[in-house]
């Protein structure tokens, strides 16, 4: 998808492309981030270079479902300018969406020691962190039976629920 790049800069490129992820149109958010980032190469200014890279990353994996190369994007980001809580919570969510619970919640974490009060990894804590009552509330939640049927009732809900990251 061609981008105009007429009298825009790298930061106009990229306040469209979070327009367009937040409206869920990927493929314009990752043609608008590539654009942001070749004009930000061209002008020689690295300052937002890794904030551009994670959203890429982010979007990259909202757009594919599952993705190793959004996840390396992300956690490059978040490795290389480890005090912007936002691509913590890039990180958490592309960790979330490639199923790799216990590193997207300690992204999570991470980027709540920066910015305590941030909404969206408050929003996506509530949304996971909250656990359902045991199937079976005679046995303890560790026992065999539980453990199964949680995980029976947990993969059924897969089956039917659309997307558990679409409700942004």
């Amino acid at each position: 998808m061609p981008v105009d790049l007429s009298n825009s800069t790298a930061e106009d490129l990229f306040q469209r492309a979070l327009d367009s992820l937040e409206n869920r149109q990927y493929q314009q958010c990752i043609a608008l981030i590539q654009a942001a980032m070749e004009l930000d190469r061209q002008e020689g200014s690295p300052a937002s270079r890794m904030k551009y890279l994670s959203y890429l990353g982010l979007a990259l994996t909202l757009s594919l479902g599952r993705s190793e190369e959004g996840q390396k994007m992300c956690e490059q980001a978040a490795g290389r300018e480890f005090y912007d809580a936002d691509l913590f919570c890039n990180l958490g969510i592309v960790s979330l969406r490639n199923r790799r619970k216990k590193p997207a919640f300690d992204a999570f974490r991470k980027g709540l020691t920066l910015k305590p009060r941030h909404r969206r990894i408050l929003e996506e804590l509530d949304r996971y962190e909250q656990r359902e009552a045991p199937v079976i509330s005679a046995l303890p939640r560790q026992h065999f039976l539980n453990v199964m049927a949680g995980k029976l009732r947990w993969r059924l809900r897969g089956l039917f629920r659309r997307d558990p990251l679409a409700d942004d």
